[in-house]
């Protein structure tokens, strides 16, 4: 009967909706398994960075009370970052403890430091945030208000090794579940691991505030040597930005706060992120370029090495929102994973373009993945978010390059998929070696794969795919060499489905 269900549902995929908490009082309590207990700080921060003497503004000096958070310090820390500004420049530092703040908003030539065993502290109070008010577009769906913001500024720079602290888990709904710290006694349809992963989620209070960290419009940023920790939203956004330096930055938020990806990179470019350590519930380094999201141009010249990536979702993303092109973009030596906590993460490696955008020259080599359900998901459809006509069946992912992939405890096949009428082109899969989770696999596979052309594109969308190595589908110039996977023992999918796809190879 069950799987007389699952094939009735598998034609009417619809029918089946994704869990979702909407309402409810705020839930401030942590479960185990919410953050990650391992992270080794000491790689990545060096705490033994003090708290400069020359050309200093101390927000002490400013007033700034520490360790109490029925003070709002916003005021204190912005005139210091003013006067900074206006005096050609320096370092405001924050040492001394922990200063509950609403906004604050950077200026040019600041560097904001923040000394050992300190930190800026999100106030629990929604009031305390102040929306940017010259906003491109006025866009403010977008431009939320949130804890560091920088618009509009020149040579600015956010270090430690001290923390932002978000506060996430005061702005959030209490999950249907609590997180599941052992693994699930048997292999999970799809569908179910899904739904598992969303059932743990922390959905969004209506009193909550956006970004933890937001540069928009900026040039020469730097972030380095600073904690970021449970944001309850995105956490570093890096917005129409150029000549961007991250590294050595340690994001460790609640992996259960809905929306809270670690890095997203959005209509900006010339930007390298390096030796970063990065454990979120959503996305963990995301790239992202669309009018919806205040961009206006291009973007490209992306490097992002040496990195650890924890996510219930995906690890690296490009997507979703993808209605300006994408190109030049470098991914390498990286570690993905989600080892301790279950159902696995939806993909190791995601690359998009739904809404028009051109996505290419992509460059991904040599990364380990664990727990990932499905390692590379390569994706083209029509969504067309923004519903521009001239955008409506432009979208293109081409020249896509990924190689030397070691994943294991995997799910699902890599998936690459377009639609009838627009085509993934020109990728080449390489050294790639796949092995699966243990336990007993499922039986029952979609009887048809929905197109779903209009839909949000993720890997766990399609359900059970008759497939373990690889299922392709829409595509054109495929190349796979090297290319291992080692399935459950006692399967019944294919290595490979292939359909529409014009010269395909397997070496």
């Amino acid at each position: 009967m069950s799987r007389f269900i699952n094939n009735i549902c598998s034609f009417f995929p619809k029918l089946q909706k994704d869990f979702k908490i909407s309402d409810g009082e705020i839930f401030t309590e942590i479960y185990k398994g919410d953050f990650f207990e391992n992270i080794p700080f000491d790689k990545y921060i060096n705490f033994n960075v003090k708290a400069p003497s020359d050309n200093v503004y101390c927000i002490l000096s400013y007033g700034a009370v520490p360790n109490d958070e029925r003070v709002n310090n916003a005021a204190a820390i912005n005139k210091a970052i003013n006067d900074c500004s206006e005096n050609g420049g320096g370092i405001v530092v924050v040492d001394g403890g922990a200063f509950t703040t609403g906004t604050v908003f950077f200026k040019d030539n600041v560097a904001l430091f923040i000394a050992k065993n300190s930190a800026i502290k999100a106030s629990h109070n929604k009031r305390d945030y102040v929306k940017n008010t010259n906003t491109p577009d006025n866009r403010e769906d977008y431009i939320k208000n949130g804890l560091i913001l920088a618009q509009n500024c020149k040579n600015v720079a956010l270090l430690g090794p001290g923390k932002i602290c978000g506060e996430g888990n005061f702005f959030s709904l209490k999950p249907y579940l609590p997180p599941k710290t052992e693994p699930f006694s048997k292999a999970l349809d799809v569908w179910d691991m899904r739904q598992e992963y969303r059932k743990r989620i922390r959905f969004a209070h209506k009193n909550k505030y956006g970004f933890l960290v937001h540069f928009q419009n900026c040039e020469q940023v730097k972030v380095s040597n600073v904690i970021l920790e449970n944001s309850a939203f995105w956490t570093l956004n890096i917005n129409m930005c150029s000549d961007v330096k991250v590294n050595r930055t340690v994001i460790n938020n609640n992996r259960h706060i809905a929306n809270s990806d670690g890095i997203d990179i959005s209509g900006s470019s010339n930007v390298t992120v390096e030796k970063c350590f990065i454990s979120t519930g959503d996305d963990g380094i995301v790239l992202k370029n669309s009018h919806d999201i205040a961009c206006k141009r291009s973007m490209n010249n992306i490097y992002i090495a040496d990195c650890e990536v924890i996510s219930c979702t995906n690890s690296f993303k490009i997507g979703t929102e993808t209605s300006l092109d994408i190109s030049d973009v470098t991914v390498e030596n990286c570690k993905f994973y989600l080892t301790d906590i279950f159902p696995s993460g939806a993909s190791g490696i995601s690359v998009e373009s739904c809404d028009g955008a051109a996505v290419s020259n992509i460059s991904i080599k040599n990364i380990d993945i664990d727990s990932m359900a499905c390692p590379v998901f390569i994706r083209l459809n029509n969504r067309n978010r923004n519903r521009l006509p001239w955008l409506d069946g432009k979208g293109e992912v081409k020249n896509i390059t990924i190689s030397d992939i070691k994943a294991v405890n995997s799910e699902i096949p890599v998936i690459i998929m377009g639609i009838p009428s627009q085509k993934v082109k020109n990728v080449l899969l390489k050294n790639i070696s796949v092995k699966y989770s243990e336990g007993k696999d499922y039986r029952d596979f979609r009887l048809k794969v929905p197109e779903q052309e209009k839909e949000y594109p993720e890997s766990n969308r399609f359900r059970n795919l008759n497939a373990y190595g690889v299922f392709i589908r829409h595509a054109e110039n495929i190349s796979l060499e090297k290319f291992r996977v080692i399935p459950r023992d006692n399967t019944k999918r294919k290595f490979k489905i292939v359909k529409d796809c014009k010269n395909f190879t397997l070496k």
